[in-house]
This record gives C-alpha cells, structure tokens and sequence, in this order.
C-alpha cells in the first residue's frame, strides 16, 4: 500500500492559480494532480479541485489535498478570508 501524495493548491477568486507555488492553468493543475495520484485519463484531479474549492468559501487561500488510491483523502484549508473570528 503507497502512501498519499500531497499538493497545495492555491485559488485565487475560486480559480486554482497555483500548484505548491508553481503558477499553472486550470487543466495543467488537473494533469498535475493526476500525475502525482499516478492515474491516467482519470477525472480525479478535476474532483480534486472542485473538493478543494468547495473548503474555501471565500475563493481565496490555499488548500492542501491528500490523494491517495484514486481519492481525495484528505484537506487542510487556509485563508484570509475565514468565516469564523477565532480571536473573538
């Protein structure tokens, strides 16, 4: 059994610019995604996108997505924007 494979994708206005500080495109983060899964012609990085936007409710921020055996496992969301005030 492989162990899951990380990425940190950044949106910017809820359009993916970045893949762990790499500036792409759309598709590009898609077959990013794929090739570090290890899967072809698979829609997995463009599920993986989508669960990754969906963490971000502003649009904006950075996401790390955890793949493995041809799912997203795991999510870790930051951003600027938050919904909650932890201060408070």
């Amino acid at each position: 059994m492989s162990d899951p494979v990380h990425a940190v994708v950044t949106f910017d206005g809820g359009v993916v610019v970045a893949v762990d500080g790499e500036t792409v495109s759309v598709a590009e983060a898609v077959r990013e995604l794929n090739f570090r899964a290890g899967v072809v012609k698979s829609s997995l990085g463009s599920v993986a996108l989508r669960v990754a936007r969906m963490a971000l409710p502003s649009g904006f921020g950075e996401v790390d997505v955890a793949l493995h055996e041809g799912r997203v496992v795991g999510l870790v969301a930051r951003s600027e924007e938050s919904l909650y005030d932890f201060a408070s």
